[in-house]
């Protein structure tokens, strides 16, 4: 049991990792954000396969339902929250009328949309995934395999310029292939206790600097002959192979150095990453964007400034989001919201 619970919390500090990268992402800091963008969301992914029941536990109505529940009722619940945010926005510039009933269709149909695009993204993922294993999870190679050619279905429908789909069902082709393989790593004995166990420091620290330098030089070769990098949240891959070396070797990083993290910091952050998930970025930085614009603040290019107004902006983002979802976790009504 105490292994178990060292994994757990070894998971969660993945997610937390994870979460702060999402933030700086998202605060658009010269060179930084490209290289968070390489892996940051595959990651999530990966985390949550690696948390994949299996099919053997639920029937199909059931594991719909329960996720359902954990992401489609927290999509809206969180989504109406955004909305009524720029709903104040659109009324205070005097926006028109069109402007309300775009937002409720991109809201509906969700084409991805805020950062809530993930939520629906992941419970597509799960639901496609669980189809995949339910059929062919007994043949464990079969199964890899079906899930790979889904992927590449995804994938050739983005070189062909082929259009989102509805709740982000584009991103959910790939991304239950990132999804397998976590859920694969989590069932190999040899490989989790490789990461989670007692692993020299020195050896540890080669094996992160390597699959940091394989993340850059392949995240740097996918900018070289596509022209952009990895960006799930609008469907943009890149070169394919390039994403996906550059994918597999920054989510190895994290997991690298997971288990050798113990801050309570970074374990809250993986325990609660639904509101500071989902709000941080189309609350929060917009208001700070609006704030420092009005005020005159940041408004150089500078790497130092880009660097100065994400640390500030990372603070309001915890000191106001924290206290909010430890409010909310306190309400009859949390569950709604994923807490």
């Amino acid at each position: 049991m105490q292994s178990v619970n060292n994994r757990i919390t070894w998971i969660d500090t993945a997610r937390g990792i994870g979460l702060l990268l999402v933030f700086f992402g998202h605060m658009h800091v010269s060179y930084l954000s490209t290289w968070i963008y390489t892996f940051h969301m595959p990651l999530f992914f990966f985390l949550s396969g690696m948390l994949y029941p299996g099919c053997e536990k639920y029937s199909f109505s059931e594991f719909a339902w329960r996720r359902f529940k954990g992401l489609v009722i927290p999509y809206f619940a969180l989504g109406i929250v955004i909305a009524l945010f720029y709903c104040c926005l659109f009324a205070y510039y005097n926006r028109p009328l069109s402007a309300y009933t775009d937002m409720l269709r991109s809201f509906l149909i969700q084409e991805h949309y805020w950062t809530i695009w993930f939520l629906a993204a992941l419970y597509l993922t799960q639901i496609l995934y669980y189809c995949i294993d339910k059929c062919f999870g007994q043949w464990r190679y079969i199964s890899s395999l079906i899930s790979l050619l889904v992927c590449v279905i995804g994938l050739v429908r983005y070189r062909l310029g082929c259009g989102s789909l509805p709740w982000n069902l584009d991103i959910a082709l790939i991304a239950q292939f990132i999804f397998h393989m976590g859920y694969l790593f989590m069932q190999s004995r040899r490989i989790l206790d490789f990461f989670t166990g007692t692993m020299k420091a020195w050896k540890r620290f080669v094996i992160a600097s390597c699959c940091l330098v394989v993340n850059f030089i392949a995240g740097k070769f996918c900018i070289m002959l596509s022209g952009h990098s990895l960006d799930m949240s609008i469907g943009m891959y890149g070169n394919e192979i390039m994403t996906m070396i550059s994918a597999l070797a920054g989510i190895l990083l994290v997991l690298t150095v997971s288990p050798i993290i113990h801050s309570a910091f970074f374990t809250y952050l993986g325990r609660n990453t639904m509101i500071l998930f989902s709000w941080h970025s189309r609350i929060i930085l917009v208001a700070c964007g609006l704030a420092y614009a009005h005020f005159g603040l940041f408004q150089s290019e500078s790497f130092a400034v880009e660097l100065l107004r994400a640390l500030l902006s990372l603070i309001i983002i915890l000191v106001v989001l924290i206290p909010i979802n430890e409010f909310i976790k306190r309400l009859p009504c949390h569950k709604i919201f994923g807490v």
